[in-house]
């Protein structure tokens, strides 16, 4: 309802204003609304005793009561005001115990995590770390791994602590593309300028790289290392030392520029004639070249060698073609017209071979076609009219003895 005011008259006691009853009727609806209002009907439900300076009246379940406007029940719209403080004051946001501070932007969020204590941002972050002097960055004992910049100067820096040399907390400079290699606590470029294809060579009494010679201490150094040839080989021991390509029998050498040519200097041999180990006198068509030990020499037909060794003084062994292995007094098949050598010079002195038209120590020796030597090597061309058997007898021992069958 609305309020009810009394009519109080025009004047005292003019019986123009309510009767007594009319007004504590008002005065009795009035507080019956209020305490309905504030209250239970009965007895008002706010409490104004004892307030403290920016207190508020809170409700704490049966009255209205002065209390710290601490805890929020709903979230906080500020309607795009700021949360500020007074007489610089801090604004300090304080999680209870390991309770995260979350910030959501743009529908990201970004924790600072209340167990770890480190910020976990959700998105990228774009903010600037430039000084105008370096003494003005923080400390870097109390900033460990921060970077920064300082305007006007084309490094950036980190605080670290540096333990080798006992450095300690420093601010380090950091090298970039843009810096100089003299940057390095190593290198001095600054001492002595570098000139043009000098390296960087360590001095031990400076304990820093500083610019050099190249050819300085190359005395104790291998240009190349060891070089080796069919027999011998060499390596190099001083900066001077020099490689000698030797051409040898009939070659030549010689160097142009960076190209060494080797060159035959000697008579090129363009016939078998012409060759060292090689007669081939009364050579003709259909003749051969055998191996005599010594020489490449002509023969009229091919020839099959046979080696020729003893098995004491009873058997001849031969080895060679149509033989696996040494085989004791075998018999022999020769074709006419074809060539054979008896090599029997290992055992030649003990065991004469001779080649028999008969058997037995005291047989005819058959020499058709021979040229060589028994006790050496015995060369036999099978003459067209030898006969179909003949035997090879040791001049010495009896039972050295075997077959040689003649086909074709």
């Amino acid at each position: 309802m609305t309020k009810q005011s009394l009519n109080v008259g025009s004047a005292a006691n003019d019986n123009t204003g309510d009767t007594l009853r009319s007004g504590g009727l008002k005065i009795n609806g009035n507080f019956d609304e209020l305490y309905n209002a504030i209250g239970d009907g009965t007895t008002v439900g706010i409490s104004v005793s004892n307030p403290a300076v920016g207190q508020v009246l809170r409700y704490n379940g049966t009255t209205f009561a002065p209390s710290n406007f601490n805890a929020l029940t709903s979230a906080l719209d500020v309607a795009a005001n700021n949360i500020t403080s007074a007489s610089n004051g801090n604004v300090t946001l304080a999680p209870n115990g390991t309770g995260d501070v979350r910030i959501t932007v743009g529908g990201v969020t970004s924790i600072f995590d209340g167990a770890t204590g480190n910020f976990d941002v959700a998105t990228t972050i774009s903010y600037k770390n430039e000084y105008t002097a370096l003494g003005n960055a923080p400390a870097a004992a109390t900033y460990p791994g921060y970077f920064f910049t300082i305007d006007g100067d084309d490094n950036p820096y980190v605080n670290m602590n540096i333990t080798a040399g006992g450095v300690g907390d420093v601010r380090a400079k950091l090298a970039t593309e843009y810096s100089s290699i003299d940057l390095l606590s190593d290198v001095d470029t600054t001492t002595a300028a570098p000139t043009n294809n000098q390296v960087l060579k360590w001095n031990a009494s400076t304990s820093k790289w500083i610019p050099g010679d190249d050819v300085a201490g190359a005395g104790e150094q291998n240009i190349f290392a060891t070089i080796a040839a069919d027999t011998g080989n060499t390596t190099a021991n001083s900066a001077s030392d020099t490689l000698t390509i030797a051409g040898g029998s009939n070659i030549t050498t010689a160097i142009t520029g960076d190209t060494v040519t080797v060159s035959f200097s000697g008579t090129v041999v363009s016939t078998l004639a012409g060759l060292t180990d090689t007669d081939v006198t009364g050579i003709t068509q259909g003749d051969s070249l055998f191996w005599n030990g010594s020489n490449w020499v002509v023969t009229r037909s091919p020839i099959t060698w046979w080696e020729l060794n003893a098995d004491g003084a009873n058997h001849y062994t031969f080895n060679g073609p149509g033989f696996s292995g040494a085989t004791n007094d075998p018999t022999l098949y020769v074709q006419r017209g074809m060539t054979y050598a008896f090599d029997n010079s290992v055992q030649g002195g003990s065991h004469p071979f001779r080649i028999q038209s008969s058997q037995g120590l005291s047989g005819t020796a058959y020499t058709a076609g021979q040229s060589g030597s028994g006790t050496g090597v015995l060369y036999w061309t099978v003459p067209m009219d030898a006969p179909n058997t003949l035997y090879y007898q040791c001049t010495i021992h009896t039972q050295m003895n075997g077959t040689i069958n003649v086909i074709v």
